[in-house]
């Protein structure tokens, strides 16, 4: 009965009075891709960190070898149960906030999220000296390994992408859009965790440092 994109967003259902960011962002237009950048990719409630896979350094450049040839890396955190179980009844969207265990996502596309999804907003932002080195020790701090490498639970909803295990839990206070904003504050940017649940929240905080805010869905 609910889809899965519904499964990402259900969690913040019980809190859907609070308002969006106030000013819609443009339509995109197709750019080159720039260098030294992490992307913030809002869809509805939930948001995602996207980094092209040349940018990925350290432990996390194991990526570039289980996606071989795609262009951007897109990371998404969330709650293991409540996103790769079938969600049924109305109670399991009013459990979807409670803590339990988390899972990463993890997408490979052959082009820029602006172009690749059909929906939602995205920013770009450049990253300060070292903090690709820093973004991608945060990331491959989230994910559980095993033997260095990261440990898959099971492939994801459409080909090319697959969920992993993680360290870190979920929360209703700890969000995919909390765990988005603590990935660009320890990259180096100006980006504050503290009391961020919602995607606009992160989203809020990210586009005053980013060099182009644009609308997915208006995309030409």
């Amino acid at each position: 009965m609910f889809g899965p994109a519904l499964r990402w967003i259900a969690p913040w259902l019980l809190a859907a009075s609070l308002a969006a960011c106030a000013t819609a962002p443009p339509a995109c237009t197709t750019v080159p891709m720039p260098g030294n950048v992490v992307y913030v990719v809002k869809h509805g409630w939930h948001t995602d960190i996207a980094i092209p896979s040349g940018e990925l350094r350290g432990k996390l450049t194991i990526f570039q070898q289980i996606f071989p040839g795609v262009k951007i890396l897109v990371f998404g955190f969330g709650k293991r149960t409540f996103v790769t179980a079938p969600v049924h009844t109305f109670g399991d969207l009013v459990v979807g906030p409670f803590p339990g265990a988390g899972m990463l996502l993890v997408t490979g596309l052959s082009t820029t999220p602006d172009i690749a999804y059909n929906d939602g907003v995205t920013a770009t932002l450049i990253l300060p000296p070292g903090g690709a080195e820093r973004l991608s020790d945060f990331i491959w701090k989230t994910l559980k390994t095993t033997d260095g490498a990261p440990v898959e639970l099971r492939p994801g909803f459409f080909p090319g992408s697959i969920f992993y295990r993680t360290q870190t839990r979920y929360a209703g206070s700890r969000t995919c859009n909390t765990w988005a904003a603590d990935a660009l504050q320890a990259a180096g940017l100006n980006i504050d965790p503290a009391g961020v649940v919602f995607s606009w929240q992160t989203m809020a905080q990210a586009e005053p440092l980013s060099t182009r805010t644009c609308a997915i869905k208006n995309n030409p």
